[in-house]
This record gives structure tokens, sequence and C-alpha cells, in this order.
């Protein structure tokens, strides 16, 4: 309006002098020109789509459009016109980049206008697979990136453990993944998209997990399904189908757990399978599955469900009924072969003194009355004036049982020392760690001896000489609270509930600083009863959120040990506040192989936690 304005001034001068002598036809004929735009700018989504302007003129008019960023991403229509009003479609594709306008000129053959159009930045997407995602490793997720993946557990099945668990697939990797809360409802082939920004990758016993926010977690609303990969039994212990759909070929449950029940409402449930050609594994079940009381499955074929691992066992875990309703083919027979446990060192290993300490390695199938030669090869720091090699032989009495090493000689130098068994059906040789401490130069943090039912939290036994103060000895991780007793002839606590992650907990404040490179241990006494747990570690954290492992893995029997259980620590870095120490179970296997009860007793005795 404004340029009409000053046109009609300008005309006005230019008759007022002469100038103008004589008019068009069309200017005669329609009057003096005039141009008026609805908007001079229009705001167009990321997405892109169509917004419209007026145009109202006394002449035929056309466009032409400009472009700040890229081109041909504006489509008029329609693109020229008569006088009148007139309604123009601005048609814009979707934006993958950054702010960008567009100036679209709106002209007669004497006066035009302009409008703007402005349109927001688009994100580009990028995608990872769940293979490259689970390459990354433990860690924070950096990058802005997402990946896509299908449902394959089951939530109306309930086979998990937890709530805030579902296991997804691409179909050519898998991963778990832990949520903050409970998951929405999904169905198994749901599309899921993830926000990876931030998200974490851990190991929960082994298991690498994806924990994210379940706000980064949106279906797509498309639903593609995974398919099982048919594997073999060989190919499942491997380890590289982990959180994927399988099928494994040619496999049974064991003769010895035909007897009982997928899944039981008191506990987690551990079946064991074999296969035709020896392999052994677990099929595991949740207390929740909608299967619980369900017989195991009495015959030979496919197994279906989702490949796991908890604490180096690999293990199945069937989505719902029909992941196992294929076990109905002939039974075929067992071939079950010599397997090893997990190897435990217990008694003192003390610079200038005399050891009598031992290695225990549990062994199962064995072929009675077949024999046995094993060595054990020691080396490290502290190896020096240990008798080596170490040998056992004989034969095997039974099917399963232990087989107990003997140590002998007088360490001459503090430091680690490492035991390397080999030997009879060994085809990896199986290795334990401990350390040789000077015992003279050892200060107790704390101690705790018992001599009645405890009071949790219970304070050191041997305050007067402890090297720290406010020693407790307190339960960890339980979400059912355990009963305590004493056994006055064992002079032994024991508590139950038990389950994978909860603990003995200790802490302390040590008096002075302890320097990096000191060795921190504890010795204690543990056993149970046959529901009890028969998976431990010992643990150290400088401030209750970081955890290290110390030694090996710690394997309960259901009677006393002759020696203590002892694990050290070498911190790598000085410490100088409150410090803990726990026994952590670490499986719901139970000491007579089965699942744990919540009635299961371990028992604890005479703790004692020094620094050197």
């Amino acid at each position: 309006m404004e340029k009409l304005i000053k046109l009609l001034g300008f005309t006005v001068i230019l008759s007022s002098l002469g100038i103008i002598s004589s008019c068009s036809k069309e200017d005669v004929d329609e009057g003096t020109p005039s141009l008026e735009i609805s908007t001079e700018t229009l705001s167009v989504a990321k997405e892109g789509g169509n917004s419209t302007f007026v145009v109202t003129t006394n002449r035929d008019w056309t466009t032409s459009v400009t472009y700040s960023t890229g081109a041909d991403w504006v489509a008029l229509t329609p693109s020229t016109g008569k006088k009148g009003e007139t309604t123009v479609t601005v048609t814009c594709l979707p934006n993958t980049g950054n702010d960008r306008t567009a100036t679209i000129k709106v002209a007669t053959s004497t006066i035009y206008e302009y409008v703007q159009v402005q349109q927001a930045a688009g994100i580009t997407k990028t995608y990872v697979t769940c293979t490259q995602l689970r390459s990354m490793g433990e860690g924070t997720v950096a990058s802005n990136v997402y990946m896509k993946a299908s449902m394959i557990s089951d939530q109306v099945g309930g086979n998990s453990t937890s709530l805030k668990n579902i296991v997804v697939s691409d179909g050519g990797a898998g991963f778990t993944v832990r949520l903050t809360d409970n998951a929405s409802t999904y169905a198994v082939g749901a599309e899921l998209e993830f926000n990876l920004k931030d998200a974490t990758l851990s190991r929960y016993n082994g298991l690498l997990q994806l924990n994210i926010d379940n706000s980064k977690v949106t279906a797509t609303g498309q639903t593609v399904a995974i398919n099982p990969s048919v594997i073999t039994a060989a190919q499942l212990l491997s380890g590289n189908y982990e959180s994927m759909y399988v099928s494994v070929t040619n496999v049974q449950v064991v003769e010895a757990d035909l007897t009982k029940n997928i899944a039981s409402a008191d506990a987690h449930t551990t079946i064991n399978m074999e296969s035709s050609t020896g392999e052994n594994f677990s099929m595991f079940s949740a207390k929740y599955s909608e299967f619980v009381g369900v017989a195991v499955p009495q015959g030979s074929g496919s197994l279906k469900g989702i490949a796991s691992v908890n604490s180096g066992t690999i293990q199945v875990t069937p989505r719902n009924r029909t992941d196992f309703a294929g076990l109905t083919g002939t039974r075929f027979p067992s071939s079950a072969k010599l397997t090893y446990g997990t190897a435990s060192l217990a008694g003192a290993l003390n610079k200038d003194a005399a050891t009598t300490a031992t290695i225990t390695l549990p062994y199962t199938n064995a072929k009675v009355n077949d024999s046995y030669s094993l060595s054990i090869a020691v080396s490290g720091a502290g190896a020096a004036g240990l008798t080596t090699p170490v040998t056992a032989t004989g034969t095997f009495a039974a099917a399963a049982g232990n087989i107990v090493f003997t140590l002998s000689g007088t360490p001459t130098a503090i430091g680690a020392v490492v035991f390397t068994i080999t030997g009879t059906g060994i085809t990896t040789p199986i290795v334990v760690n401990g350390t040789v401490v000077d015992a003279a130069n050892a200060q107790t943090l704390a101690s705790w001896t018992f001599t009645a039912v405890p009071t949790m939290p219970m304070a050191s036994t041997s305050a007067s000489t402890d090297a720290s103060t406010d020693a407790s000895l307190d339960m960890n991780g339980f979400t059912t609270a355990p009963t305590f007793g004493y056994t006055s002839s064992s002079a032994t606590i024991y508590a139950n509930n038990w389950g994978p992650n909860q603990s003995w907990l200790f802490s302390m404040t040590p008096k002075a600083a302890i320097a990096a490179g000191k060795v921190v241990s504890i010795s204690y006494y543990g056993y149970g009863s046959n529901t009890s747990p028969k998976d431990f570690v010992a643990e150290f954290s400088s401030d209750n959120t970081t955890w290290h492992q110390m030694g090996d893995a710690i394997v309960y029997t259901s009677s006393m040990p002759t020696s203590p259980f002892i694990r050290t620590y070498t911190l790598a870095a000085a410490t100088t506040g409150k410090v803990y120490f726990r026994i952590k179970c670490t499986s719901t296997t139970s000491i007579g192989g089965g699942t744990v009860g919540s009635g299961g007793n371990s028992r604890l005795a005479n703790v004692i936690i020094t620094v050197q």
C-alpha cells in the first residue's frame, strides 16, 4: 500500500508538470495499478507442508522465487494469475539441514511485492545397529545417535526378573535394556526407536545392558518380526548370541532335572540342559513367569528363548510356553563330559611362614574309576619359596566331587601369585589368583567374632586394637529382611533370604590414610545349608559405589572349611576416608545344585580385615 501511495503521488507530480500527456489503454480501462499481499512472511515447520497467502490486484501477475539456502524446495500453486483475488498455496519440502529462507516476488508489469518464507532447521538422525552399539563396550554414549530394534521379550509371558527390563533385537544382534521405570506395554515385534545420547552400557553379572530413560524410547508404530536364529548348543556357548532370540537344536533337560518344574513361585529357577553332542547350558525362568508350576518337558528337540549369561553361566530364557513346546522328541543318551567348576584358594599365604593353604577344584560328570592327573604351575612376584609344581593324581571316586591341592613351601616375598591348573579334561588352563602378604606388618582394621545372634549393624568386636573407627557389619541389597541366627558349636551367625547382589557389608574409617600400593585383605569362614547360595565374591570400595573384586570367586560348601577364605586387593590409589568391604552373592545357584531358597541359611565366622 505504501508503494501504491508513492506511485500515485509521483503520478500527480508528473501530471502537474505536464510531463504525462497520455495513458495506455490498460491504465485507462483498469485504473491506477494496485497490488496487495495478505502477509509478508510465512513460517513453515521443518517437516514441510502447505501454507497460503492471498494476492489482490487489478493487473495480471507472475511470481519468482529466490533462495538463501538450497534450491527448488518451494513450489507455488498457481504461480501466475489474472486480476482479482487469488489464493496462492506455498508447498515446502521437509528440511534436513539448518534454518533456511526463500523470497517469493509477486509482480505486475509495473509494481511488485515480496513474501519471505522461513523454515525451521531439520534434524538428521544417525542410526547405529545393535552390533555397532555392542562394539562400543561399557561406558556412556556421548554421540547423538539413534537405534531401531524390535521387542523380542514377551511381557505377557512375564519371564523376566524385573518390569524395568525388556529385550530387543534388529536381527543382527540384541540388547537387554534396563529402563529407569517400569516399561510401557509393547507387543512382541513392536519396533522401538532409542535416543542413545547419554545412555550407558554396563555389564550386570556379565550381561551387557543398555541403561536408558523411558522418555528416550518410543514406538515407531511399525511391527518388525524377529525370527529366532537357529543354532547349536556349541554356538550358544560361544557367547555370540547374547540377548538374541535363538532356537537351540537337539537338546533336552538333563535326567536329574526331569522331576522339576520349569518355574517356581518361590524363587527363580534354573534347569540344566544338555545337547546330543555333549554341551551343557541352563534354561532360566523367573518366578513371575506365566508358566509357574509347569513340569519340564520330557523329550528332546529345539528350545527357543533369549540367550543370556549370568556370572559366566550361559542361559536360554523361554519367552512363553510355545518356546519349549518343541521338546517332545525321543530322548537321546546323555553324553555329559567331565566339567570343572570354579577353583578356590583357601588359607593364608604369609611371607616367611610355612603355608598350608589349599586350592579346591570342583568337578562334575566324571566317569567313576577313570584316572586323572593334574598339575599347578606357580608364578608371579609372590611365587618365590612356594613348592612348584603342585600335583594331584588318582581316580574319580564319584561322578561329582572336589580335587584338593595342598600347597607347601614358605613364601619369601610379598606380592601377587598365580596358580595355573592344567591336566585331565582341561582344555583352557584354570587360573587362581592369590597374594602373599606380610602378616608381621599387617594392621587389623576391624574384626568380628560371634557369640550370639547379632543385632545389625554390629560393631567390630576388637575395637580396642582396630586401626580404624566406627567399624560396622550390616546387610545390603536385601528386598526381604533376613532372619538372623547363631550356632555356638561353630561360632557362626547365619542369615536367609539370599539372592544375587545381596551381601554382608563391612565399613570403617582408617585412623591413617592408606597409600596407593598397600594391600587390603579380608579373611573369614563361610558355608551354608543346601538351599543357600553357592557363589560369592569379596569386594572392596572406597566410596560404596565403585567396587573392585578381591581375588577369585568363592565357592561355598555345606560344611565349615578347614581354613579361612582370604582375599586381597592392592590399592591403585590412596584412600583417606571411609572404606567398605563386602561378601556378595553372585548367582541363584544353591550349594545343593538347585535354586537358592528363601529359607537357605548362609553362615559367617571369624572375620578379620587388615591392611599392610
